[in-house]
């Protein structure tokens, strides 16, 4: 497993997005319907890609879907953990409480995932066949289901 810290978005995300089996994309999002620091998770066959107004807005989907399109090897699971936060506007100053305990179930989720084998299906059923449905089992009973939304 490769982790790889990024600022980047877009078309220059691609060189990140070749030749990799799975991909977990974590990152915070603001919804205002969660309490902060409950965990989202998706997988790519739960999401839409939308196209922004111009290429500067073209999210992971968007370039994945580009990606393939130009034969590139692109990863055959793509899962997001997004944390929901309780400030995206505010620049500097400390973690939200609420946000930081979601740390460590985060890095357990990720744990869990890079256990699991080659993706076979593409979604978080028990049937899909990789151990997904398994791994948000095994997090779940010890962060309790409250603290993970499954989508």
């Amino acid at each position: 497993m490769d982790v790889v810290a990024t600022s980047d978005s877009g078309f220059h995300l691609i060189d990140y997005l070749t030749e990799i089996d799975r991909l977990v994309v974590v990152d915070s999002i603001l919804t205002g319907k969660v309490s902060p620091g409950t965990l989202y998770v998706l997988r790519s066959s739960d999401m839409k890609s939308a196209f922004g107004p111009s290429p500067h807005y073209v999210g992971p989907l968007g370039t994945l879907n580009l990606a393939s399109e130009l034969l590139l090897n692109v990863p055959k699971d793509l899962i997001i953990l997004a944390v929901e936060a309780a400030d995206c506007l505010t620049l500097g100053g400390a973690m939200d409480d609420a946000v930081k305990s979601t740390v460590e179930l985060v890095a357990e989720l990720v744990a869990e995932i890079a256990l699991l084998g080659e993706p076979a299906g593409t979604h978080h059923d028990e049937d899909s066949g990789d151990g997904f449905g398994r791994a948000i089992a095994t997090v779940t009973a010890r962060w309790g289901a409250k603290r993970l939304v499954v989508i």
